[in-house]
């Protein structure tokens, strides 16, 4: 028999299923427990398997509730342990009896313990949740679309609408916007699920009472600023590390899955070839839009992708403490700041920024990095930090003279909403006298009804 044959795959799934039958209960995890199930499995106390329990009950203690039937599965089929159940002067063992118990919800790790998660212990429980049938439910999570790309899949995704956006540096920007039905169960999710769940306290995008005005602050009167830009951030993150984030929340892996498909989605063929054909992606980000990842548009997206991208924070606010720096993140930009001292250190700290980056699954887009000193506009997320947080007097002057040319000819309800926000962004930044004068000109643009 050799590792990979499918009969020593069947003996580790059984196996795996009797390992992790009951191993929540209080002492279902010690070596007796696990060799004494072993033992219902093959019907017989074969020498090998007290052997291989112990190696389980070590595997658990150092890695509690990380392992799924799949995964415990494979990590066996590469026990050398399992190797002498093959033995050629022996019978090869036999599965006489299969330990299945319910799927159900296991504690969140560490300091997410305290969170009041919703449980569910089965998809019919998270159908329940979200107020659908079960059959709607499945027919949201998409399994079908997987297996083939059909010739309607080609062209159109059952769940979502592309749109295809033209960017300032060329080329097109993809945001793919759910259908109303599932969008519904997506902020369901993010109201009732994800905003209970905290993220990196360096992170400052798409979290409740930070901004990108928040995240400029971090780096306000520092000597030097570097800033780094993300590649494809959402698309970059693909199902297998939203699915492994769920499990790690606790739940189940058939919950697990379910949302994970209902947070995911794979681009139809025609619009990356479009997307292709425009220059805004290369080969390999049109492989991974073809796979399931967090797409660009759905309410879920920036949550999951903050989470997801929690390992990545960690190391790069660690790799500021060493070098004296301040990090923070707003979405894909991501900032460094220190003393001038910094500016001498700054290729070393880019070779480290870059290497933590693609250790994490992520990509630095090349183009997009900038070195600023004080001498110079220190510009982050649109806001200059030189001193303290501003907006740059060219902006300043172009808001000023289209308010005015507002006020003369008048505009439109969606222009004057726009003037809007963009009068109330300026207002937390400038001057309090420049803030009124702003809001009196405003005040003045008559709405074309």
């Amino acid at each position: 028999m050799t590792r990979s044959s499918s009969y020593r795959n069947w003996i580790a799934t059984a196996l795996a299923h009797a390992f992790l039958a009951d191993a929540a209960q209080a002492g279902g995890r010690s070596a007796e427990a696990l060799h004494a199930r072993a033992v219902q499995c093959m019907g017989e106390d074969a020498p090998w398997l007290r052997a291989l329990a112990a190696s389980i009950a070590t595997e658990f203690s150092r890695r509690r509730d990380a392992h799924t039937v799949p995964t415990l599965s494979a990590w066996l089929c590469e026990l050398p342990q399992l190797d002498d159940a093959f033995d050629p002067e022996r019978e090869h063992p036999r599965v006489r009896r299969l330990l299945l118990r319910p799927a159900r919800m296991v504690r969140a790790p560490c300091a997410l313990e305290g969170l009041r998660l919703p449980r569910w212990d089965t998809p019919a429980d998270l159908a329940a949740w979200l107020g659908v049938p079960l059959e709607r439910l499945e027919w949201l999570v998409g399994r079908a679309q997987d297996f083939r790309e059909t010739q309607a899949g080609r062209t159109r995704s059952a769940h979502y609408h592309p749109l295809l956006k033209a960017k300032r540096s060329g080329g097109l920007r993809l945001i793919e916007i759910p259908k109303p039905a599932l969008k519904q169960v997506q902020q369901k999710l993010l109201s009732g699920l994800l905003d209970a769940i905290p993220t990196h306290e360096s992170v400052h995008g798409f979290v409740r009472g930070r901004s990108a005005i928040s995240h400029a602050r971090e780096h306000a009167g520092r000597a030097v600023v570097i800033a780094f830009d993300l590649r494809d951030f959402f698309n970059s993150i693909g199902v297998a590390r939203v699915r492994a984030l769920w499990r790690t929340l606790g739940y189940a892996e058939g919950v697990a899955e379910a949302l994970a498909r209902l947070t995911t989605t794979r681009t139809p063929l025609a619009v990356r070839e479009r997307l292709v054909e425009a220059g805004g992606i290369d080969f390999m980000a049109a492989k991974r839009l073809a796979s399931r990842h967090l797409p660009q548009g759905a309410p879920t997206s920036p949550a999951l992708a903050n989470l997801c991208a929690f390992g990545l924070d960690l190391r790069l606010d660690g790799l500021a403490w060493r070098f004296g720096a301040h990090y923070s993140r707003y979405a894909d930009d991501i900032v460094f700041s220190g003393p001038r001292e910094l500016a001498a250190r700054s290729r070393n700290l880019q070779a480290w920024v870059e290497a933590i980056v693609r250790a994490e699954g992520f990509t630095l887009h090349p183009g997009k990095t900038r070195r600023m000193r004080a001498h110079h506009r220190q510009q982050v997320t649109g806001v200059v930090v030189n001193e303290r947080p501003n907006v740059a007097r060219d902006a300043y002057d172009r808001l000023r003279a289209r308010l005015h040319s507002c006020a003369a000819s008048g505009c439109d309800a969606e222009t004057w909403m726009q003037l809007q926000g963009q009068v109330g962004w300026a207002c937390q930044l400038v001057a309090a006298s420049r803030a009124e004068k702003l809001q009196r000109m405003l005040a003045a643009v008559p709405v074309r009804r």
